[in-house]
């Protein structure tokens, strides 16, 4: 069974206890942030998780509908899933990644925030 490593937003699921059934392997707590395109502030409690595809199935039927989506790695494919849709891309070659970012985009989340980071030193937000 593959592994993936991935980047989960806690606020971004109807039921964030599903995050109990991850390995999580680093954590992140934001300063306010965008809960809602309407403005609504609150802290981002961000996961790096490291789960089976049966577990990114699970977590993209949590998703709230709007503007959240997790996304997902291994050694060469990137995962990006929203609750509507899900992209499996080339992990290295952001390109192919357009599929994601225009329905990202469509959504109205911001472009900033569709940049997929695929490694464990970025996240921090600031």
């Amino acid at each position: 069974m593959t592994e993936w490593h991935g980047v989960v937003v806690a606020e971004s699921l109807g039921d964030p206890t599903l995050l109990n059934a991850c390995a999580v392997y680093r954590t992140y707590i934001s300063g306010p942030q965008p809960l809602d395109p309407t403005g609504t502030l609150g802290n981002w409690h961000l996961y790096w998780v490291r789960v089976p595809s049966t577990t990114i199935d699970a977590i993209r039927a949590a998703l709230v509908d709007g503007w959240w989506y997790a996304h997902f790695w291994n050694a060469d494919r990137l995962r990006v899933v929203f609750a509507d849709a899900e992209f499996e891309v080339a992990r290295d070659d952001p390109s192919t990644w357009q599929p994601a970012v225009e329905h990202g985009l469509a959504k109205g989340i911001p472009r900033e925030w569709l940049d997929f980071p695929t490694d464990d030193s970025t996240g921090t937000l600031e």
